[in-house]
C-alpha cells in the first residue's frame, strides 16, 4: 500500500477545459482510466486552486468532493492509500 501526499505525488497540469484553472492528477491501475484528479481555480470549480480544491478519486468516491483543503485532502489519501502495482 502507498500512502499519496498531495501535491508531490501529483503531476500539475493546465486544466484542459477551464481557462484559469489548474489540475492535479495521479493516474493508478495501469491500463484503466482510473485516477485521482483534484482541481482548482476558474470558474465552475468548487475550489479555487490554492487553499481550496476539488477532488475525484474514479475508484473510491461516486462524485467529486469540493471545497477541500490540502489537509483534508492529505487526510483523506492517508485514509485511502493506493495498493502497490495499481
Amino acid at each position: 500500500m502507498r500512502v499519496l501526499k498531495f501535491p508531490e505525488d501529483f503531476t500539475k497540469n493546465v486544466h484542459r477545459v477551464i481557462p484559469g484553472a489548474h489540475q492535479w492528477l495521479f493516474e493508478y491501475n495501469n491500463g484503466t482510466d482510473e485516477m485521482i484528479s483534484i482541481v482548482g481555480g476558474g470558474t465552475g470549480l468548487y475550489g479555487d486552486g490554492i487553499t481550496t480544491f476539488e477532488m475525484w478519486d474514479t475508484k473510491n468516491m461516486p462524485d467529486p468532493d469540493g471545497y477541500l483543503t490540502a489537509e483534508d485532502i492529505n487526510q483523506w489519501l492517508q485514509d485511502h492509500p493506493v495498493e502497490e502495482g495499481e
